[in-house]
């Protein structure tokens, strides 16, 4: 019986430890975390959404557009957080450290099998834009996404400190720390819109 007592002990302590080694530890991590609320229009229901943060190299242009240096917030994601009382989805996700601005928006309406899709480029070149240090947890608020003119788009709409605490007591499990209020700032990056791929009709710079 003893025996059977010390082997739950360990299992407990090893599921323990698990969990906890899977937290963003703020201050300890080579990564860096943010949070970012994206949310639909009061109006619009039926679109999906997707925003893409692009990190920005040493010179202040977009890098080379790959999936390390990238930041993809959609709606209707699985892998999202939803809080009761606050409208729109929340990511959190671990990130290269770095400056990042916002590359473009993309929009996808179904109606009666047929897609029809509205690009948001931000032909700039000025553009909302964030830094995030190794070992920083950064809050970004509430984005509003909206069809305007058959053209994507997203504007910051709230960015409020009760937010936050609501979103960390509902996923109290995924940061050790402080996660800091940060807000946008204006930046000019240049862009050459074009198509992502030939698979697809969305435009990035």
């Amino acid at each position: 019986m003893r025996f059977v007592f010390l082997m739950f002990s360990a299992l407990v302590l090893i599921q323990c430890a698990s969990r906890e080694d899977r937290r963003f530890r703020v201050g300890a991590a080579d990564e860096a975390y943010i949070v970012i609320n994206i949310a639909k229009a009061q109006h619009e229901d039926a679109p999906y959404y997707s925003m893409f943060w692009r990190q920005l190299d040493a010179h202040g242009a977009f890098a080379a557009f790959d999936g390390d240096r990238t930041i993809d917030v959609e709606t209707n994601e699985g892998g999202t957080v939803r809080v009761r009382g606050i409208p729109g989805e929340f990511l959190m996700a671990r990130v290269d450290p770095g400056i990042y601005a916002l590359d473009s928006v993309f929009a996808v309406i179904r109606e009666n099998n047929v897609d029809y899709v509205a690009n948001g480029v931000i032909a700039g070149p000025e553009r909302p834009s964030f830094e995030v240090r190794p070992g920083e947890a950064v809050y970004l608020g509430i984005w509003e996404v909206d069809i305007e003119d058959n053209i994507a788009v997203a504007r910051p709409w709230r960015l409020d400190t009760a937010d936050l605490r609501a979103l960390m007591r509902e996923a109290d499990e995924e940061v050790a720390g402080e996660v800091r209020v940060r807000e946008t700032v204006t930046r000019a990056v240049a862009c050459a819109p074009h198509r992502l791929s030939n698979l697809t009709q969305r435009q990035i710079c």
